[in-house]
């Protein structure tokens, strides 16, 4: 079955409706996917898939929704963690609450998440959320392998990185960034020069 991460905001927070459909596409924009790009239907939205689907959703749901979209990773797991991660960044920056469901997860703590201000709702934080596991993007000659928090405090020695620090590794090649789309960022465009000299 078709793995889909259904997504929305449920309390906007300094956030309008239009401030986060527009960030949400601005956020999306700034990486590859292997899936459609993330989007998201608020009352804003002009398309008739995105207007009926938001309408769906509220009429489904027992709470207030400002906006809501869907993702396929279609096999990419990055995909999904930039879901999770552009989602944390928008309600720490909106202060707002959103709620994710990925039923296809393979970790059972990570299929239904909410989020406010940035941080996981419940006693657990997202960094003790995370897959222990190095994570891989498997792209035409090559594979960058992501290393999440936990990873890297368990396996590697010295001094870790920043909390939520998130490191990576392509062609030999180690580094580590502030938060998982940020690694992935700096891994695409070393990805990027290496295959232009190759």
């Amino acid at each position: 079955m078709l793995r889909v991460v259904f997504y929305r905001v449920v309390e906007p927070g300094a956030g309008g409706p239009d401030q986060w459909q527009a960030a949400v596409a601005e956020s999306a924009a700034a990486r590859g996917w292997r899936s459609q790009p993330m989007w998201l239907a608020t009352d804003g939205a002009r398309g008739l898939f995105e207007m009926e689907y938001l309408r769906h959703v509220r009429r489904e749901s027992d709470r207030a929704v400002t906006g809501a979209g869907f993702v396929r990773p279609c096999g990419d797991e990055t995909d999904a963690l930039a879901v999770l991660f552009i989602l944390v960044d928008l309600t720490r920056r909106f202060g707002g609450r959103a709620a994710l469901r990925d039923d296809g997860n393979p970790i059972r703590k990570q299929r239904w998440l909410e989020l406010e201000g940035g941080e996981p709702v419940g006693r657990q934080s997202l960094d003790e959320l995370m897959v222990a596991r190095p994570v891989q993007k498997r792209l035409p000659g090559g594979t960058i392998t992501f290393y999440p928090p936990r990873y890297r405090r368990a396996t590697l020695p010295g001094p870790g990185g920043p909390p939520g620090s998130w490191g990576f590794s392509l062609e030999g090649l180690r580094a580590q960034a502030a938060g998982f789309l940020e690694a992935e960022a700096e891994a695409m465009r070393m990805y990027r020069g290496l295959r232009a000299i190759v």
